[in-house]
């Protein structure tokens, strides 16, 4: 199969590229955001009967009720095939092998005399996990997040996922979710699940952390958690990938790599970026005949992902500078590095914007998404240059500690008398004086 090209030069064609992605820099707009906002209003009104409500709206499914039985949720642990069930309790160990290596530690260090600061870390008390699951199950998505709370010593672990025709939840993303930790499964639309993680219903507890990807309105409905005091990551869109490669890369393993990112539905972006021209023709021509072989439903999201009003491209830079600048520019959710030993040493130097980066012709993207144990719950849209993945790191709150001696006082005590003054708060500096003057 051959379609048109999806070569761009940079910087020449700057401003094609810029049309091509018009789109990503916004998740969600104000229309999006206005409806969630009426969906958590409605939640909040009507609890579980405006959830059930609103599936039936949104996904076309009539509900019985919103939590899945335990009954239901262990034969479906019990339903897994061995060989599955196997791969996901090795999965399971490597997410929880990797949190506990990232897992932040309760410190204090003295840094001056008499003076001590630290950190109390925390986990939050309980969290909702949402699993969305409309392009396909996410197994690996549920063990990733479950297993991050369950590791940062999370003491309640709700998921909630989109319901089948059924008006269950997808089987192994249930029983994934299980093995990894999780000790209670809600079904519904997505926003008010959301919004009923916020704010809590009859059937849904309210919790003090929400995570999980998802399109636009997905985004918003975290981002409108927030202003109820939920943790939560934002940015976590559409899949989105991007490979730096130069001429010592396979291109058949490039070709591979993009449909790897790609299939995961019509919304996802996936780019190589190179200096060279050779390499660039060479992968898009592989590109196309790998497309060519996928099944129907996936081969559809990759021909959106690479057609003309999708966000697949191939983008040849004039060098090695322009390259790394478009790559910050766009901020990556999944990064791959696949150059020399010198021009890999140089892009871990310049490219400061990536959700992730995998390093190596022997790291492809489905390794980081189900095997690593490295989170791949990671900023989309340009949010990677602020944000960053969701790991047990995020499932904790941070109290900050300090400890003074009375010397310690009397050090810092002309800093609290001529500050509290200026600021006209009297009682700030008495504060300090009763303990001096004992």
């Amino acid at each position: 199969m051959q379609n048109s090209s999806i070569i761009f030069k940079v910087p020449e064609q700057n401003e094609l590229l810029t049309e091509r992605f018009k789109t990503h820099k916004t998740l969600f707009n104000r229309d999006v955001l206005n409806g969630v906002l009426s969906i958590f209003d409605e939640v909040a009104d009507k609890g579980d009967e405006a959830i059930r409500s609103l599936t039936m709206k949104y996904d076309e499914v009539d509900l019985d009720g919103l939590i899945l039985s335990n009954a239901y949720v262990e034969e479906y642990v019990s339903s897994l095939s061995p060989s599955l069930c196997s791969a996901i309790e090795q999965a399971i160990k490597n997410v929880q092998d990797a949190n506990v290596a990232m897992f932040p530690k309760t410190w204090e260090k003295q840094i001056r005399p008499g003076t001590i600061i630290g950190e109390n870390v925390l986990p939050l008390d309980s969290v909702g996990i949402w699993i969305p699951a409309r392009k396909g199950p996410l197994i690996s998505t549920a063990v990733m997040l479950v297993v991050a709370a369950k590791t940062a010593g999370v003491k309640k672990i709700i998921v909630g996922m989109p319901p089948l025709k059924n008006g269950l939840g997808d089987q192994g993303t249930v029983a994934a979710a299980k093995l990894a930790g999780a000790d209670q499964f809600v079904i519904g639309n997505g926003v008010s699940i959301i919004a009923g993680f916020a704010q809590g219903t009859g059937s849904i507890p309210e919790v003090d952390g929400i995570y999980g990807p998802g399109p636009g309105g997905i985004a918003a409905a975290m981002s409108v958690a927030m202003t109820y005091g939920k943790k939560s990551v934002l940015g976590i869109g559409p899949t989105e990938c991007v490979i730096f490669a130069d001429e010592t890369a396979d291109p058949f393993k490039i070709a591979c790599d993009l449909i790897n990112e790609g299939e995961h539905g019509p919304d996802s972006s996936s780019i190589f970026v190179t200096t060279s021209t050779i390499l660039a023709h060479q992968v898009e021509a592989l590109l196309w005949n790998c497309i060519d072989e996928v099944e129907e439903k996936r081969r559809q999201y990759l021909l959106n992902v690479f057609g003309s009003n999708g966000k697949g491209a191939i983008v040849i830079a004039s060098n090695i500078e322009e390259a790394f600048e478009f790559v910050n520019w766009f901020a990556p959710e999944h990064l791959m590095i696949v150059c020399d030993k010198e021009t890999e040493n140089l892009a871990l130097t310049r490219i400061n914007n990536a959700g992730e980066i995998l390093i190596g012709e022997y790291t492809p993207f489905s390794a980081a998404n189900y095997g690593i144990g490295i989170t791949a719950v990671l900023p989309t849209n340009h949010f990677a240059r602020a944000f960053s993945g969701v790991t047990s790191k995020d499932m904790v709150k941070y109290s900050t500690i300090g400890r003074l001696s009375k010397d310690a006082l009397q050090d810092i005590y002309p800093i609290i008398k001529e500050m509290g003054n200026y600021e006209q708060l009297p009682c700030h500096v008495k504060a300090a004086d009763v303990r001096l003057l004992e």
